[in-house]
């Protein structure tokens, strides 16, 4: 089984933000599989199964604040026994301009505090990311305030986009691996 995790903040306020963005994406992905994202307590995410291709997938929304994704993870890694290979973590990211993404096999966070949160849960960096550009402020702004506000209507344009891709790029993931993914999508 292959894992599908998209990071954000729960609630209604966080929702729209670009620190939302990962988990967005799942919503995307489970809306054009017709599923619905369905709250387990006892997992601290909300779940949804879809066939990607003839392979069993598991879409996940950790129902924990951004900081703490590492605690839903790693508890839907051992509830479910997935390899930490088979999970690909969505996550939003400043270092990429607005609109772009890139697979990327391990590494460190990058500052993220999602994906420091699951480096430390897991013990490991040996994990997929699929990283979603959400750019940097023009302006003089904090990067915690940048990443806590909306899109506006010209970025909210180039998100829909992207939301189109992501899709199609995490059923190569799914099919034929990291490698491939990032050759098709990098």
């Amino acid at each position: 089984m292959k894992l599908i995790v998209g990071l954000g903040n729960p609630g209604l306020s966080y929702e729209n933000t670009r620190h939302n963005l990962g988990a967005k994406s799942v919503k995307s992905i489970a809306k054009i599989y017709k599923v619905k994202l369905k709250l387990d307590r006892s997992l601290k995410s909300r779940l949804a199964h879809i066939d990607i291709l003839n392979n069993e997938c598991l879409l996940a929304m950790p129902n924990t604040y951004m900081n703490f994704s590492g605690e839903a993870v790693s508890l839907l890694l051992r509830a479910k026994k997935i390899n930490p290979a088979d999970l690909l973590v969505v996550h939003d990211d400043v270092d990429l301009d607005l609109g772009e993404m890139r697979f990327k096999k391990k590494g460190s966070s990058g500052g993220h505090k999602g994906i420091a949160s699951i480096i430390k849960a897991l013990n490991s960096q040996d994990f997929n990311r699929l990283k979603l550009g959400i750019g940097r402020s023009s302006r003089r702004q904090e990067t915690k305030d940048h990443v806590l506000s909306s899109f506006s209507k010209q970025e909210a344009k180039i998100i829909m986009s992207l939301l189109k891709k992501i899709a199609s790029a995490c059923e190569v993931w799914v099919e034929f691996g990291i490698d491939r993914a990032m050759n098709e999508f990098n």
